[in-house]
């Protein structure tokens, strides 16, 4: 038997240890995150059951689930992105990239399509609950193993593409905007464009303009996106009995040069479209420099990214238009891409295309608006 001494100076056994308390929740002050006990406490309930609360899972009546979320919001707690992708397995991280952004006709004819296609893909990526990062185009570049992801959105996979092989190696969920050309990705889900009936009613909307014969400027970039362009329009040109004028410029060529070539031709197209606004502006250019008016002489049309495209204003022609909806494109992949994630079978996603005609087609009147 053991004795001490109290602080009275008297001296008897010593009283066994009182029952360790339950540790105190850190105080909340700044730069301490909000925790589940946090919530917890403020609730006045177990953690177990808030966090099925949060998490939906158990049978938690839902007067309780409601008592959860405005404590969980009054507090501002947020859940922790690790201790979530732990338990989920997810890292609430999406990727996205461009099959050939490196290539120097991609940066000067594309990066419209491309700022809008982020922009829709950034939003619906933020309103269910991910973040959407920007990677190289490159595997070999290592940021891959630095950036986990739960799955990767391919702009324009172009042939042999190394983004779509790797995805396939790593077993990455990956959606396209876009067919992929190889064969074997069959089962990728898919993002597209409406271009059978866009580019059919283009090249309808220049014939009943005027034009006899409508060529295609067209362009080297390895993806579907301009080989369905090309063979939709071989096709219109069966089916309307004109021979086909096909131009494009070369990796290292100014689109000017190509569009001169064009419209010096004895045969000459009187209407082209152009895959892409760099394109329409080097046609209008060409026909500047070999003194052919537009429309009168020459009709133009182009690819846009929107039918709301800004800068129509600046251009010395406004150009008419076959608008793909970049915005909904970027959403539908985020949409498409989360569903994969869930475990539900994806639909394979066509987004309708616009005709927005301007003064580059309108024969017979002023060449504005």
């Amino acid at each position: 038997m053991t004795s001490r001494e109290d602080e009275t100076g008297r001296t008897g056994r010593t009283p066994a240890p009182a029952p360790a308390a339950a540790p105190a929740a850190p105080p909340r002050g700044p730069g301490r995150r909000v925790g589940i006990r946090d919530v917890a406490e403020a609730a006045g309930l177990s953690i177990t059951t808030v966090s099925h609360a949060l998490r939906g899972k158990g049978q938690i009546a839902p007067a309780t689930r409601e008592r959860v979320r405005r404590a969980a919001a009054e507090l501002g707690y947020r859940p922790d992105p690790v201790a979530r992708g732990l338990v989920s397995g997810r890292t609430g991280i999406l990727g996205l990239v461009v099959g050939h952004m490196s290539d120097l006709p991609w940066a000067s004819t594309y990066r419209p399509y491309y700022a809008a296609f982020s922009a829709g893909a950034t939003m619906t990526a933020v309103e269910r609950d991910y973040a959407l990062v920007v990677v190289p185009g490159d595997p070999a570049s290592g940021l891959w193993a630095r950036v986990p992801m739960d799955g990767l959105i391919i702009v324009d996979p172009v042939r042999e593409d190394p983004l779509l092989a790797d995805c396939a190696r790593r077993g990455m969920p990956v959606v396209t905007d876009g067919r992929p050309i190889d064969p074997g990705y069959d089962g990728v889900p898919t993002v597209e464009s409406d271009l059978e009936h866009g580019m059919a009613e283009i090249l309808g909307h220049l014939r009943t303009s005027g034009a006899t014969r409508a060529g295609l400027l067209t362009g080297p970039e390895p993806d579907a996106y301009t080989q369905d362009c090309e063979r939709l329009y071989r096709q219109w040109c069966d089916a309307v009995g004109q021979a086909p004028v096909v131009d494009s410029p070369a990796a290292a060529e100014d689109p000017v040069e190509a569009a001169l070539r064009m419209l010096s031709a004895p045969d000459r197209p009187d209407a082209v479209h152009g895959l892409n606004e760099t394109y329409g502006q080097a046609l209008v250019v060409a026909a500047r420099r070999l003194g052919l008016g537009v429309p009168d002489d020459l009709m133009i049309s182009v690819m846009r990214e929107s039918d709301r495209s800004t800068g129509t204003a600046d251009w010395d022609v406004p150009l008419t238009s076959l608008s793909l909806d970049a915005r909904r494109l970027g959403a539908e992949c985020v949409s498409v891409l989360i569903d994969v994630l869930d475990g539900k079978e994806p639909d394979h996603v066509v987004v309708p295309c616009t005709v927005v005609v301007r003064g580059s087609t309108r024969r017979g009147r002023a060449a504005t608006g």
